[in-house]
């Protein structure tokens, strides 16, 4: 980091990641979330945008991949951004979150779909010794 306010910003997610037992570096898409939204009580939406680009930054700079481009990260800043265009000063309760984009099907619905009767077992290809 080289301006100390991103140092003094990274340092501060750091310590609210040690105080809840968290990782860091690298951070998971749901810890990132989880401090956004836990920012979102007292700092402006600027400021959430901000520190996001922070953790990516240093994430992008240690060659690791940053979690700010993670549905879950995108989906609580929107969330967020909706509430206060809105004009609701209630906190955000996450339930945007919970609502799936697109239903993952299933296997038995796969295996319906084919239409077989069961799931073949697996085969080895090598070779086998010869005896």
């Amino acid at each position: 980091m080289n301006t100390p306010h991103r140092r003094k910003e990274w340092l501060e997610f750091k310590a609210w990641c040690a105080d809840r037992k968290l990782r860091a570096f690298p951070a998971h898409p749901w810890t990132v979330a989880a401090y956004i939204v836990w920012l979102d009580a007292n700092r402006r939406f600027r400021t959430l945008q901000k520190r996001l680009d922070v953790i990516s930054r240093v994430h992008v700079r240690a060659c690791v991949h940053a979690p700010d481009q993670e549905d879950v990260v995108q989906k609580t800043l929107s969330a967020i951004h909706q509430r206060r265009e809105a004009g609701s000063h209630k906190s955000f309760d996450g339930r945007d979150l919970l609502e799936p984009k697109k239903a993952r099907p299933t296997l038995k619905k796969i295996v319906k779909k084919t239409k077989l009767s069961h799931i073949p077992p697996l085969v080895s290809r090598r070779p086998q010794p010869e005896a």
